[in-house]
């Protein structure tokens, strides 16, 4: 059974071959040759097994719609098309250097067409036994790698929510930032409608309305700005 989408196992790789149009030769009575584009199939740990087909084959029919091979594989597809290296899907094996691997394992990988770390961590049975007594010891260093990768999403997603936070907390500081403000704009503005609400007031005539105001008697001489207060607090 072929392999689904996300088997990171099957290594596609895209190439031209030069066959025999049959059709062709035989309506012209000659030899008539055409390029093809073929898809050949890189599985790992199967050493000997790449099984070939036409790009434009279908490999699956989903939702009615046929899927080619060169569908299936567009990111090596396009590659292949534009003349880049076809690189294949997945995570580089030199990737695993700090985890231990050597250079002699990852040529070992690559003889057994396993070209990136997702595709030795999804090794089983005999693909993973093809790599030999160090099988094992590649596929810990592809777990540590993989769990590794999941921890520094989870740091990732924390970070975010902590800026997501820090964002909030900005918005609410501006929003309360505003609010004292407004607060303090209108006990000024209340206080300068209180000052101008006795701003035509004499002396004597602040001094009587703050003793009425009272109901006692204002001793000692006050200034005006003291006059001035205590009739706006009375």
């Amino acid at each position: 059974m072929d392999k689904p989408f996300t088997d990171y196992e099957v290594t596609p790789f895209f190439k031209y071959e030069t066959v025999e149009d049959v059709e062709a030769s035989r309506r012209e009575r000659r030899p008539v040759v055409k390029t093809i584009e073929l898809c050949e199939l890189r599985i790992a740990g199967e050493k000997n097994y790449r099984p070939i087909v036409p790009a434009d084959s279908i490999w699956q029919v989903q939702a009615g719609q046929p899927i080619t091979y060169a569908e299936r594989f567009g990111a090596e597809y396009r590659q292949f098309k534009t003349g880049a290296t076809q690189s294949g899907s997945g995570t580089p094996l030199q990737e695993l250097a700090p985890y231990g691997i050597s250079q002699s394992q990852i040529s070992l990988c690559r003889a057994l067409q396993v070209y990136s770390i997702e595709a030795v961590h999804s090794l089983e049975g005999a693909s993973l036994k093809a790599l030999g007594v160090v099988g094992n010891e590649l596929k810990r260093m592809a777990s540590l790698w993989m769990a590794d990768q999941a921890r520094g999403g989870e740091a990732a997603d924390q970070m975010a929510a902590m800026k997501r936070q820090i964002e909030e907390l900005k918005a609410k500081l501006a929003t309360q930032a505003v609010v004292e403000s407004a607060v303090a704009d209108v006990a000024f503005e209340a206080t300068e409608a209180a000052e101008s609400a006795f701003a035509h007031m004499s002396d004597d005539e602040l001094r009587a309305f703050v003793k009425e105001r009272s109901g006692g008697v204002l001793r000692g001489n006050h200034s005006r700005e003291t006059l001035l207060r205590m009739a706006e607090e009375a």
